[in-house]
């Protein structure tokens, strides 16, 4: 597969990592307690998989499939509004179970940690949109989502129980090369990708392609150059740098807001490059609702007016009405991205990836024997 994306070729469409079980236009979108209970029948004693408990005592269950020489590691749901990372999840771990020889040649050439659900509290906190999705009004009267202190994705090693969790596991896993963490935009003018800055230049090629498939699929870029602003450092059209507790705190220091800034934690990019400054991190973040592309370069001016007129909605304690709802849904084109088409093409970032960070690891270990 190389460092550029593929396309069409037959090898690549029967890779299972690369196929989705579901159709594009499904959206049948999961809560955590529907895996629990498809777990469950595959799975009577599920006790050798929990790693750790949410605050309200759900279980958080880590999986651990393969035994090549790269490690990858995948954790979804760190934000409660983003549930289609963890959906993405909850059918690969299914997948692998039932039908483990389907996955035998990736399951020798790479080694995974999976955490389904790293959040499973705030999932059920998001429970009345999505039991309705994909209706846009339930979402936004709904929508729940962590501020800083309680920010699970900023919480490493062991701001809350869940961060606990996902850190002891991973620490008795040993180091990554490669990890991912899913996530998503509430809405978005297209496809972004976060790369950690180590790999700017090592994935430039690999970008290139990821860009060309991406269009492929009729998603444009979501182009927001911020300048930098919070250590988001920009890479061009659809992708800027991970996120980073350090760039947060700094960031609200010089605010002079030291309060807010002591509420940044660790990413877990951070927690991973930490023990091991070489590996490849990446966040996803496709959107649950596409807006209209502006076409303006380094600057998604119709995301940022729609987000602008929903923020001025909250502040007045109003909830958006069908009539409100319906004139942003035509004066932004919003419509929601098919849960099938998602899972698609998150599996396909992290089959990339994984080639990508196994093809540069490989040359580093040669180029270490040749010395």
């Amino acid at each position: 597969m190389g460092t550029d994306i593929p396309g069409n070729d037959n090898k690549i469409r029967e890779d299972p990592l690369w196929r989705c079980p579901l159709p594009d236009d499904s959206n049948d979108l999961w809560l955590y307690a529907q895996f629990l209970k498809e777990l469950s029948n595959r799975i009577a004693d599920q006790s050798s998989h929990i790693i750790g408990h949410s605050e309200k005592g759900e279980p958080i269950l880590g999986f651990v499939f393969g035994h090549g020489p790269v490690t990858v590691s995948l954790v979804a749901g760190a934000h409660a509004d983003e549930p289609v990372g963890p959906n993405t999840l909850y059918r690969l771990v299914l997948e692998i179970h039932d039908s483990p020889r389907r996955f035998g040649a990736l399951l020798e050439q790479f080694r995974f940690l999976v955490i389904p659900h790293v959040n499973p509290d705030g999932d059920a906190a998001n429970t009345s949109w999505i039991a309705r999705w994909p209706e846009l009004a339930p979402f936004l009267a709904g929508m729940k989502r962590e501020p800083p202190g309680r920010d699970v994705e900023f919480g490493y090693p062991d701001m809350r129980p869940e961060n606990c969790a996902a850190s002891a596991f991973w620490e008795r896993s040993g180091p990554v090369q490669l990890h991912f963490s899913l996530h998503g935009m509430q809405f978005s003018e297209g496809f972004l990708l976060l790369v950690n800055d180590e790999w700017e230049d090592r994935s430039r090629t690999w970008r290139d392609g990821f860009a060309r498939m991406m269009r492929t699929e009729g998603l444009l870029p979501h182009d927001h150059d911020r300048g930098g602003d919070k250590g988001f450092n920009y890479m061009g059209p659809g992708f800027t740098s991970t996120p980073k507790g350090t760039a947060m705190r700094d960031f609200f220091l010089k605010e002079g807001d030291p309060e807010t800034a002591s509420l940044f934690h660790q990413s877990s990019m951070e927690f991973h490059l930490e023990r091991n400054p070489g590996a490849l991190c990446m966040v996803t973040e496709l959107p649950l609702f596409l807006v209209d592309n502006s076409g303006r370069p380094g600057i998604p001016e119709n995301y940022l007016a729609m987000k602008q007129e929903w923020a001025a909605l909250e502040e007045q304690g109003r909830e958006p009405g069908p009539g409100h709802v319906d004139r942003l849904v035509e004066k932004y084109g919003i419509r929601p991205l098919p849960l099938g088409m998602a899972m698609r093409l998150q599996r396909r970032t992290v089959r990339g990836a994984m080639d990508l960070a196994q093809g540069w690891f490989k040359k580093s270990e040669q180029c270490r024997a040749g010395n």
